[in-house]
Protein backbone atom coordinates (compact mmCIF):
# COMPACT_ATOMS: atom_id res chain seq x y z
CA UNK A 1 0.00 0.00 0.00
CA UNK A 2 2.77 2.36 0.88
CA UNK A 3 4.17 2.03 -2.54
CA UNK A 4 1.22 3.58 -4.52
CA UNK A 5 1.50 6.68 -1.58
CA UNK A 6 4.97 6.88 -2.88
CA UNK A 7 4.49 6.82 -6.73
CA UNK A 8 1.82 9.34 -6.21
CA UNK A 9 4.59 11.56 -4.22
CA UNK A 10 6.93 11.40 -6.81
CA UNK A 11 4.62 12.66 -9.48
CA UNK A 12 3.49 15.40 -7.90
CA UNK A 13 6.93 16.59 -6.99
CA UNK A 14 7.76 16.13 -10.29
CA UNK A 15 4.27 18.10 -11.29
CA UNK A 16 5.38 20.79 -8.89
CA UNK A 17 9.11 21.48 -10.39
CA UNK A 18 7.55 22.31 -13.65
CA UNK A 19 5.68 25.85 -13.62
CA UNK A 20 3.30 27.53 -16.39
CA UNK A 21 4.91 29.52 -18.79
CA UNK A 22 3.97 33.11 -18.59
CA UNK A 23 1.83 33.79 -22.07
CA UNK A 24 0.39 37.35 -21.42
CA UNK A 25 2.41 39.96 -22.18
CA UNK A 26 4.53 41.36 -18.84
CA UNK A 27 5.33 44.66 -17.67
CA UNK A 28 7.66 46.75 -20.10
CA UNK A 29 10.85 48.11 -18.31
CA UNK A 30 10.93 52.20 -18.82
CA UNK A 31 13.61 54.29 -17.68
CA UNK A 32 12.98 57.20 -15.87
CA UNK A 33 15.30 59.64 -17.15
CA UNK A 34 18.78 59.96 -16.09
CA UNK A 35 21.61 57.74 -15.61
CA UNK A 36 20.57 53.51 -15.76
CA UNK A 37 22.97 51.39 -14.06
CA UNK A 38 22.63 47.58 -14.56
CA UNK A 39 23.29 45.42 -11.76
CA UNK A 40 24.54 41.69 -12.06
CA UNK A 41 22.37 39.88 -9.38
CA UNK A 42 22.17 36.15 -9.49
CA UNK A 43 22.40 33.51 -11.95
CA UNK A 44 22.29 29.49 -11.46
CA UNK A 45 22.02 28.79 -15.18
CA UNK A 46 24.10 25.75 -16.49
CA UNK A 47 23.95 27.31 -20.42
CA UNK A 48 25.91 30.25 -21.24
CA UNK A 49 23.88 33.33 -21.85
CA UNK A 50 24.56 36.89 -22.98
CA UNK A 51 22.55 39.82 -21.61
CA UNK A 52 22.38 42.84 -24.08
CA UNK A 53 19.89 45.73 -24.65
CA UNK A 54 18.59 46.13 -28.27
CA UNK A 55 16.58 49.30 -27.56
CA UNK A 56 16.67 52.39 -27.62
CA UNK A 57 20.78 51.82 -28.44
CA UNK A 58 22.11 48.45 -28.82
CA UNK A 59 24.56 47.13 -26.03
CA UNK A 60 25.59 43.94 -27.53
CA UNK A 61 26.96 42.30 -24.20
CA UNK A 62 26.16 43.92 -20.48
CA UNK A 63 26.75 40.67 -18.45
CA UNK A 64 27.49 36.88 -19.04
CA UNK A 65 27.14 33.82 -16.61
CA UNK A 66 29.89 32.09 -18.54
CA UNK A 67 32.82 33.38 -20.21
CA UNK A 68 31.85 33.08 -23.87
CA UNK A 69 31.62 34.68 -27.22
CA UNK A 70 34.55 37.27 -25.78
CA UNK A 71 32.64 38.01 -22.60
CA UNK A 72 33.10 37.15 -19.50
CA UNK A 73 31.69 35.85 -16.58
CA UNK A 74 30.01 38.69 -14.23
CA UNK A 75 29.73 37.86 -10.66
CA UNK A 76 26.99 39.35 -8.15
CA UNK A 77 27.16 42.66 -7.88
CA UNK A 78 29.10 43.93 -10.98
CA UNK A 79 27.71 47.15 -12.62
CA UNK A 80 27.90 48.11 -16.40
CA UNK A 81 26.58 51.84 -17.29
CA UNK A 82 23.73 52.19 -19.65
CA UNK A 83 24.21 55.94 -19.81
CA UNK A 84 21.44 58.15 -19.83
CA UNK A 85 18.26 56.95 -20.77
CA UNK A 86 14.30 57.61 -21.11
CA UNK A 87 11.16 55.80 -22.02
CA UNK A 88 11.01 51.94 -23.05
CA UNK A 89 13.99 49.99 -22.60
CA UNK A 90 14.15 46.27 -24.15
CA UNK A 91 16.69 43.75 -23.20
CA UNK A 92 18.02 40.15 -24.91
CA UNK A 93 19.28 36.97 -23.53
CA UNK A 94 21.32 35.07 -26.04
CA UNK A 95 21.84 31.78 -25.10
CA UNK A 96 24.96 30.54 -26.36
CA UNK A 97 24.29 27.14 -25.62
CA UNK A 98 21.20 26.35 -27.74
CA UNK A 99 21.66 29.46 -30.13
CA UNK A 100 18.33 30.67 -28.96
CA UNK A 101 17.72 34.75 -28.39
CA UNK A 102 14.93 35.92 -26.07
CA UNK A 103 13.70 39.70 -25.30
CA UNK A 104 11.95 40.96 -22.96
CA UNK A 105 9.41 42.53 -24.66
CA UNK A 106 7.77 39.73 -26.96
CA UNK A 107 7.07 36.25 -26.83
CA UNK A 108 8.65 32.95 -28.89
CA UNK A 109 8.09 30.90 -31.57
CA UNK A 110 5.64 29.16 -28.64
CA UNK A 111 3.52 32.49 -27.48
CA UNK A 112 5.95 32.20 -24.11
CA UNK A 113 7.64 35.27 -22.35
CA UNK A 114 10.82 35.03 -21.02
CA UNK A 115 10.89 37.74 -18.24
CA UNK A 116 9.56 38.54 -14.78
CA UNK A 117 9.98 41.66 -13.69
CA UNK A 118 9.26 43.04 -10.28
CA UNK A 119 10.76 45.73 -8.25
CA UNK A 120 11.04 43.82 -5.36
CA UNK A 121 13.45 40.87 -5.07
CA UNK A 122 10.67 38.40 -4.22
CA UNK A 123 11.80 35.92 -6.48
CA UNK A 124 11.02 32.16 -5.21
CA UNK A 125 13.91 29.21 -4.91
CA UNK A 126 16.81 31.83 -5.43
CA UNK A 127 19.19 32.68 -2.28
CA UNK A 128 18.74 36.12 -0.58
CA UNK A 129 21.00 38.92 -1.57
CA UNK A 130 24.21 39.48 0.54
CA UNK A 131 23.82 42.22 2.40
CA UNK A 132 26.21 43.85 0.41
CA UNK A 133 24.87 43.44 -2.40
CA UNK A 134 21.60 44.60 -0.37
CA UNK A 135 23.23 47.90 0.35
CA UNK A 136 24.75 48.23 -3.01
CA UNK A 137 21.36 47.82 -5.04
CA UNK A 138 19.64 50.27 -1.92
CA UNK A 139 21.28 53.27 -2.65
CA UNK A 140 20.33 52.82 -6.08
CA UNK A 141 17.66 54.84 -7.20
CA UNK A 142 14.23 53.34 -8.59
CA UNK A 143 15.77 49.39 -9.00
CA UNK A 144 13.64 47.18 -11.38
CA UNK A 145 14.28 43.31 -11.44
CA UNK A 146 14.16 41.30 -14.42
CA UNK A 147 14.76 37.67 -14.05
CA UNK A 148 14.35 35.39 -17.26
CA UNK A 149 14.09 31.61 -17.86
CA UNK A 150 16.34 30.50 -19.96
CA UNK A 151 15.02 27.43 -21.84
CA UNK A 152 11.95 27.20 -23.91
CA UNK A 153 9.55 24.19 -24.73
CA UNK A 154 11.74 22.87 -27.60
CA UNK A 155 14.37 22.51 -24.61
CA UNK A 156 12.66 21.23 -21.36
CA UNK A 157 12.01 24.66 -20.27
CA UNK A 158 11.00 24.33 -16.02
CA UNK A 159 9.51 28.05 -16.73
CA UNK A 160 10.48 28.96 -13.16
CA UNK A 161 12.22 32.38 -14.28
CA UNK A 162 14.81 32.59 -11.94
CA UNK A 163 17.97 31.35 -13.90
CA UNK A 164 19.03 34.97 -14.10
CA UNK A 165 18.41 38.11 -12.57
CA UNK A 166 19.40 41.41 -13.44
CA UNK A 167 18.80 45.01 -11.66
CA UNK A 168 18.23 48.31 -13.72
CA UNK A 169 18.43 52.03 -11.81
CA UNK A 170 15.93 54.78 -12.46
CA UNK A 171 13.64 52.63 -14.43
CA UNK A 172 10.03 51.07 -13.39
CA UNK A 173 7.74 48.67 -14.91
CA UNK A 174 4.78 49.87 -16.86
CA UNK A 175 2.29 47.25 -16.94
CA UNK A 176 0.07 46.61 -19.96
CA UNK A 177 -3.95 46.38 -19.00
CA UNK A 178 -3.92 43.10 -21.11
CA UNK A 179 -7.38 44.72 -22.83
CA UNK A 180 -7.65 46.70 -26.39
CA UNK A 181 -8.70 49.82 -25.65
CA UNK A 182 -12.26 49.38 -27.95
CA UNK A 183 -13.61 46.29 -25.65
CA UNK A 184 -12.80 48.41 -22.64
CA UNK A 185 -15.02 51.09 -24.39
CA UNK A 186 -17.76 48.65 -24.78
CA UNK A 187 -17.65 47.01 -21.06
CA UNK A 188 -17.59 50.48 -19.96
CA UNK A 189 -20.21 51.20 -21.74
CA UNK A 190 -22.22 47.86 -20.71
CA UNK A 191 -21.51 49.07 -17.23
CA UNK A 192 -23.05 52.04 -17.74
CA UNK A 193 -26.37 50.74 -19.65
CA UNK A 194 -26.76 48.24 -16.69
CA UNK A 195 -26.26 51.02 -13.83
CA UNK A 196 -29.11 53.02 -15.65
CA UNK A 197 -31.15 49.62 -16.01
CA UNK A 198 -31.21 49.20 -12.39
CA UNK A 199 -31.65 53.13 -11.63
CA UNK A 200 -35.01 52.91 -13.64
CA UNK A 201 -35.77 49.71 -12.44
CA UNK A 202 -35.82 51.17 -8.87
CA UNK A 203 -37.82 54.30 -9.73
CA UNK A 204 -40.49 51.80 -11.09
Amino acid sequence: MKYPIMIAAMVAVAASATATPVTTPPPSLVALGGNVTAVYVFADAADASILGMSSPSVVPQIFCNHSTGGCTASAAGATFNLGSLSGPLTFTLDDTTTGITYDSMNPDSFGDYHVDIRTSYTYAGVPSLSPALQAQLDALPNVTYVAWEDHDQSNNSDFDYNDLIFAFSNTAPVHNPGIPEPLTLSLVGMGLLGAFGLRRKKKA
